[in-house]
């Protein structure tokens, strides 16, 4: 009896609790943003992975709490957590209107955030995003941030992160709101970190843990588990993350390599120019082992400065292009100025406004008198610019100054001299209601920018006296083929005015626009190496003879080789004369293999001498050279050159 007592209450034991024991263990189901890098993202393997990621299996290991992530649009997770679709969402910054449904646990990892904006663009607070499109993710906490500070943006919303900065790179957008985290991540992957500057934000964000409103028993299953992590956990899980965002890609160090020799290049061109320089740098080293964190701050920022200056084209830049370069590179450096101008001043001692920012637009042009203008021989602060008592040639011209200048409370001018005179001047304004002044630290960095304009000024003028020497020489080559060859002269003059107007057209920098006039110019000097009686002769050519004027591209290339800086030019005249489809001369090159700008060349040059009298035929008409040139596009010439040359030519004939 008392055996099957036991087994009676054994059996008993064993009913209660076998639900128990068959009931499957809980799993908690999470949402998270499936583009938040380093956080959470796909890696090439199709993993997840990140920080995030991390932090859920430790979670597991800690609390034998399995989880199941939920990769989404970030906004589908919201969606999801308010259709109690997932129990927790991950990645999520605190805000009052998303407590309205959610319950936070936490918080876990920090996070900053800013506004990137295009280089060139003044942007130094919220306020100057109003006349732009600025990308932000939707449901981002940003966005409400943003707004509230400067209810007048307008934003462009994206479903995700990569998306943002693609429609950045596509060109589509030139600001946009990003934890910095995955912004420098994705500014990284397609390459536009040196594009773009950012402006960080006087926020100081956490990710939390979440679950919705009234989920009590979540909230304290989170709030249990947080309290198993260490803070030390917590940073260890984030670190390796952000160093592999910091990786930068092999051809990026080439890049900064190139960089750096063409800063080095820069550098000695100055001590070449100003070798008063020298003592100036040496001093200004000396001074930097004394100064405080403030002033090696403000070194820093004389070395972005030369790498910027650097960076530039500045042999392809006008006077007034680089002015404006620096304008905005001044106001980057010195954020207090949130307004200011570029002057470029004639010989007359008159300036002209070439560059504004801040103030309306329609001061460019604006010129001061030479009795208007305030002249100083360093950087100096001025106030009362603008005051009513200030003399004016011409009291209609400053009431209209001051009509289209914003409030000046200081400026500060920084005189751009040359061989003692003033070429010209930058000014920088802070204006009235700020509560900010200019300081020795400004003045200290504005006369290192004044060295680099100074630089640039020599630069340029020393630039055009070489290219002057080299434009004359060509043209000295061009007058002694008409010697030679009286027809050739106007030939090749005609020739390099219409392949200079093709290369623009076809959007050439500058520099390449110009070798190609150049080589147009002189693209027939190696016939000077042809006996006249060949040139001349109205009969048919032998073989014999035919084969000699076939030598004069190459003839042309040794003779311009003989010069420095002409190899350019050089090879664009010994590949003047092959064909697309491979059946030209000397080298028997085809399609793309022929520089472009010998395809150039070889357009304008068949024009001209089709339009022009030979001694073995009379010129064609225009109309007939030109359906010449299309029934051999494609196959002799280059087909978008042609259509070009075309339309050249027909537009110069409506004119006529």
């Amino acid at each position: 009896m008392r055996v099957f007592c036991c087994i009676f209450i054994a059996t008993a034991f064993f009913c209660i609790l076998s639900p128990i024991w068959a009931q499957e263990p809980r799993v908690l189901r999470v949402a998270i943003d499936q583009d938040y890098p380093p956080f959470f993202y796909i890696d090439e393997n199709g993993e997840f992975a990140g920080a995030s990621v991390d932090f859920w299996k430790l979670w597991e290991k800690k609390t034998g709490i399995p989880v199941e992530l939920l990769p989404l649009p970030w906004e589908k997770a919201h969606e999801a957590m308010k259709a109690h679709e997932a129990e927790v969402i991950d990645t999520i910054f605190w805000t009052p209107e998303r407590e309205g449904y959610l319950d936070f646990a936490g918080p876990l990892f920090p996070v900053t955030s800013s506004v990137y904006f295009r280089r060139g663009l003044s942007v130094s607070s919220l306020f100057d995003l109003t006349p732009h499109v600025v990308g932000a993710k939707s449901r981002d906490a940003l966005v409400d941030y943003a707004s509230s500070q400067n209810p007048a943006i307008h934003f462009r919303l994206f479903l995700n992160y990569s998306e943002i900065v693609l429609a950045a790179k596509r060109g589509e957008i030139g600001c946009f709101l990003m934890d910095d985290p995955p912004a420098h991540y994705y500014l990284v992957k397609y390459g536009l970190l040196g594009e773009f500057s950012r402006l960080p934000l006087p926020i100081l964000n956490h990710l939390h843990l979440a679950t919705w409103k009234g989920n009590a028993e979540v909230l304290s299953l989170l709030k249990e588990g947080l309290a198993k992590f260490s803070k030390e956990e917590i940073d260890a899980l984030l670190k390796p993350y952000m160093i592999a965002t910091r990786t930068y890609p092999p051809w990026l160090w080439k890049v900064i390599l190139v960089l750096a020799f063409g800063a080095a290049m820069f550098v000695g061109i100055l001590f070449a120019f100003n070798r008063l320089l020298k003592w100036r740098v040496v001093q200004a080293t000396e001074e930097l082992l004394l100064k405080t964190k403030a002033l090696e701050e403000a070194e820093q920022k004389v070395l972005k400065t030369v790498e910027v200056a650097a960076s530039l084209p500045l042999f392809s830049l006008s006077e007034t292009e680089f002015l404006s370069a620096m304008l905005d590179l001044a106001l980057e450096l010195i954020p207090k100025a949130r307004a200011g101008g570029a002057f470029l001043v004639d010989q007359d001692g008159e300036g002209t406004i070439v560059a504004i920012r801040g103030h309306s637009k329609d001061l460019i042009g604006f010129t001061f008198k030479k009795e208007d203008l305030i002249v100083a021989h360093e950087p100096k602060v001025f106030r009362g610019f603008l005051d009513p008592g200030r003399k004016f040639s011409s009291p209609e011209r400053f009431k209209t100054l001051t009509e289209l200048c914003l409030p000046i409370a200081e400026t500060l001018l920084i005189p751009l001299l040359w061989k003692e005179s003033l070429f010209g001047f930058l000014g920088l304004d802070i204006l009235k209601g700020e509560r900010v002044h200019f300081g020795g630290q400004d003045l200290y960095l504005v006369e290192r920018l004044s060295r680099i304009c100074l630089a640039f000024h020599a630069l340029r003028e020393y630039a055009q006296k070489e290219e002057g020497l080299l434009r004359g020489l060509l043209f000295t080559l061009s007058q002694a083929l008409e010697y030679y060859d009286g027809y050739t002269q106007a030939h090749s003059e005609a020739s390099a005015e219409y392949a200079l107007e093709i290369a623009k057209l076809l959007g050439l920098e500058r520099d390449r626009a110009r070798t190609v006039h150049w080589a147009a110019l002189v693209h027939d000097v190696g016939k000077i190496f042809i006996p006249q009686s060949i040139l001349r002769k109205p009969e048919r050519l032998t073989p014999e003879e035919y084969a000699l004027v076939q030598l004069h591209p190459i003839k042309g290339e040794e003779l311009l080789l003989k010069v420095k800086d002409l190899e350019p030019v050089a090879r664009i005249v010994r590949h003047h004369h092959e064909r697309l489809d491979g059946m030209g001369y000397p080298d028997g090159l085809k399609g793309e293999d022929i520089p472009l700008e010998s395809r150039i060349v070889a357009v304008v040059d068949a024009f001209e001498a089709m339009t022009s009298d030979r001694p073995y035929r009379k010129a064609m008409s225009v109309e007939e050279a030109l359906e010449e040139l299309k029934r051999c596009s494609g196959g002799q010439f280059d087909p978008q050159v042609v259509r070009i040359m075309v339309t050249l030519v027909e537009e110069k004939a409506l004119h006529t």
